[in-house]
């Protein structure tokens, strides 16, 4: 039997750590540790409706416009403002370059990239590093590189494939801060709009994405590590997305949420055993359960039954949950986060289960002439999702359009005390809860993507580690660092409080 204590781990967003126990070649056990308070919904109480975007914006500081843009559609059901068409396709074209693209291209080739390098496999997997000698690669015509082995030799920190990943990100990121004026926390969005200081910017994206060959070549590169990389188990394909980038039918009305999510250019479902088995957004959020298990966190009361429109409402549900926190000294403040369907599971988010979704909800889905088809969920499947997604939107923002008209916001028919936006974050389904007193914030509640994916108790990365076979030849944990990875983690999400020398110091 042998034990590690992963932690904290690297090339991460945030403090996570894993212990794990591996016995005769196989690990046993996982278990996920994130060592920090999440307690932004605390410092959103009471304040005024519309503080929430620019203070939810501060969660992270690499998806803050995820949650900006969440927060506003949030703000935007309350209030009862929605942003027009051309404010909306703005919205999409920044999105997509810096909060998917950018995202995808560095988590991909900056952080996971560099454990299936030779610095890492010659070390650590000599057998599988000398099978890559002698694996032809697929594409040597389009990346250049003519086995295997030679796409490791120049993935490690520096070098040649590693800086091209680099160099497209930061472009990636210049572009998008055009229309978000700052990046990770906008300053161009606000409820019902969006601030365009230079028109010309998605003349000059279109330009960008016809132009740029980094991204085919970083794509068919991965996709010959996808065929080679092909023994890590599978979990279940069980999947949630809440759906990504608007149609011109967004309206923000929660009575309409299933009308316009379903238009979003990747549209919402709740997944299982490989089969839809929810397709309107407003029952797979109202499906969303909150367990404090093994945490530091307080139950709370069963306030409301039902939502506005008369549908039940379960205790633990997000618009009852309230954060009281027993003590900052404990290794886990992530709860635990499960989808009622018939019966509570624990879904698999993030790109992979964007792609699953389109799939079966609008067939047959194709980038840059490679047509996708699931192979499972594991760790290379959701590590080639992210750069598949990438190629996707490299096509899309190709011959993205954008409306004619103002960018002044649109009163909807309704106003509602309680309110949610959800859409997908690069991670995976991100969605924040609020209700409101008037003008003022009464409860907000914020369930990130990673809320789900690194559950404690049996959540999808646990779950992906235990029963893994070590392909290590002396064990150091490469298997289980690898899966991690692959779901994209950001464990920082709605850090705000710091434990030190007994007193709680609270940053605004």
């Amino acid at each position: 039997m042998v034990e590690l204590s992963l932690d904290p781990i690297s090339r991460i967003e945030g403090h996570l750590g894993i212990h794990v126990k591996i016995d005769n070649g196989e690990y046993t056990e996982a278990n996920i540790e994130v060592s920090m308070f999440r307690g932004f919904e605390n410092l959103l109480k009471g304040k005024e409706l519309h503080l929430a975007p620019n203070i939810a914006g501060k969660i992270c500081g690499i998806c803050g416009a995820t949650h900006t843009l969440v927060s506003t559609e949030a703000l935007e059901m309350a209030t009862g403002v929605y942003p027009s068409e051309r404010a909306t396709a703005f919205r999409n074209v920044a999105y997509s370059l810096a909060d998917i693209m950018y995202n995808n291209v560095t988590v991909a080739y900056l952080f996971q990239a560099i454990d299936y390098s030779t610095e890492i496999v010659k070390k650590q997997t000599l057998k599988e590093y000398e099978r890559a000698r002698n694996t032809p690669a697929e594409f040597k015509d389009i990346h250049g590189f003519p086995t295997i082995a030679d796409i490791m030799d120049n993935l490690y920190f520096g070098k040649s494939v590693y800086k091209e990943a680099f160099k497209l990100q930061t472009n990636l990121r210049d572009l998008a801060t055009a229309i978000w004026l700052r990046y990770p926390q906008p300053l161009s969005m606000k409820p019902g709009s969006i601030t365009v200081r230079d028109p010309s910017i998605i003349d000059k994206v279109k330009k960008f994405m016809k132009e740029d060959k980094t991204i085919e070549k970083l794509f068919y590169m991965m996709a010959d590590l996808r065929d080679f990389v092909n023994y890590y188990k599978n979990i279940e394909e069980d999947f949630v997305t809440y759906g990504l980038l608007e149609g011109e039918e967004y309206n923000a009305d929660y009575e309409e949420m299933d009308n316009w999510a379903d238009k979003r250019l990747f549209p919402p479902a709740l997944i299982k055993k490989g089969e839809v088995v929810e397709t309107k957004l407003s029952k797979i959020l109202l499906g969303v359960r909150v367990y404090i298990e093994g945490t530091p966190y307080e139950d709370w009361n069963n306030e409301y039954d039902k939502d506005e429109l008369g549908n039940e409402i379960d205790k633990k549900h997000p618009w009852n949950k309230e954060t009281k926190i027993k003590s900052l000294i404990n290794t886990n403040f992530v709860p635990t986060v499960k989808q009622f369907h018939g019966e509570e599971f624990m879904p698999t988010t993030g790109d992979i289960a964007r792609l699953y979704a389109m799939r079966l909800r609008k067939g047959k889905v194709s980038a840059l002439n490679y047509e996708w088809e699931p192979r499972g969920n594991n760790v290379i499947e959701r590590t080639f999702a992210r750069i598949f997604t990438v190629a996707f939107l490299k096509e899309f923002l190709e011959n993205v359009e954008v409306p004619q008209g103002n960018l002044e916001p649109i009163k909807g028919k309704t106003e509602y005390t309680m309110a949610v936006g959800a859409h997908d974050a690069p991670r995976g389904a991100n969605a924040h809860w609020l209700i409101r007193e008037g003008n003022k914030i009464k409860r907000y509640q914020i369930i990130t993507p990673s809320d789900r994916n690194f559950s404690p108790l049996g959540g999808p990365v646990e779950r992906s580690i235990i029963h893994q076979k070590v392909t290590e030849e002396t064990v150091t944990g490469l298997d289980a660092l690898r899966v991690v990875r692959s779901f994209d983690p950001c464990s920082a999400c709605a850090v705000h409080l710091e434990y030190k020398d007994s007193k709680l110091v609270v940053p605004v």
